[in-house]
């Protein structure tokens, strides 16, 4: 009696086993890391440009200012984030701004000689482009701000326009610059940086 109760409560273990084996569970997106450097840019060599006024003079660029608010020292990594639905997966770029889970990019090309890197506009309107030269670590790095109320008052007025003939955003929601500079809106300020990104490190 007590053998062959024993064997029904296996059995029906094993049952439930097999049936929760077979059942379809979420797969979580696990980031993958592609590359991370360790950059360092030249306080000297930035560049401001504002709208309207251009460049703005060297002698009057807060160079202490920039740096403490945009990193003149940092970590660049890109992620990979695959996802169960697409075999593409997704890149993420996380640096000092972008620090958690990091901001999708729009554009992300590697070659045995250069890196570019662009991300789509992030929720506080700011935008950042990479160029990196693997040969030497020789990188150009440019921050776009676009968060002043013109900008938001244009995106309003194309948003609400019926005779505009192509999307503003794209399947995600997202904003590119290439798309912003379609509809020859500009950013408020950028910012230039020059500096070494070199691969494989950490700050």
């Amino acid at each position: 009696m007590i053998v062959s109760s024993c064997l029904s409560c296996l059995k029906y273990n094993l049952i439930f086993l097999i049936i929760c084996i077979s059942l379809p569970f979420e797969i979580s997106s696990e980031p993958k890391n592609i590359l991370k450097f360790s950059c360092k840019y030249d306080p000297k060599l930035i560049k401001k440009k504002q709208k309207n006024v251009d460049f703005v003079k060297p002698n009057e660029v807060d160079r202490d200012k920039i740096c403490k608010l945009f990193y003149c020292e940092d970590t660049v990594e890109v992620n990979k984030f695959n996802s169960p639905e697409k075999s593409d997966g997704k890149y993420r770029l996380r640096n000092s701004w972008f620090n958690h889970q990091g901001i999708l990019l729009d554009e992300f090309s590697m070659t045995k000689d250069l890196i570019t890197i662009n991300t789509f506009v992030s929720q506080a309107y700011f935008l950042e482009s990479y160029e990196i030269d693997r040969t030497n670590g020789e990188t150009k790095r440019i921050f776009y701000r676009f968060d002043d109320p013109d900008f938001f008052y244009d995106i309003q007025k194309l948003e609400k326009s019926s005779s505009r003939k192509k999307p503003l955003y794209n399947k995600q929601g997202k904003l590119s610059l290439k798309t912003l500079e379609s509809f020859s809106l500009e950013p408020w300020v950028i910012f230039y940086f020059e500096g070494k990104c070199l691969e494989g490190t950490g700050v």
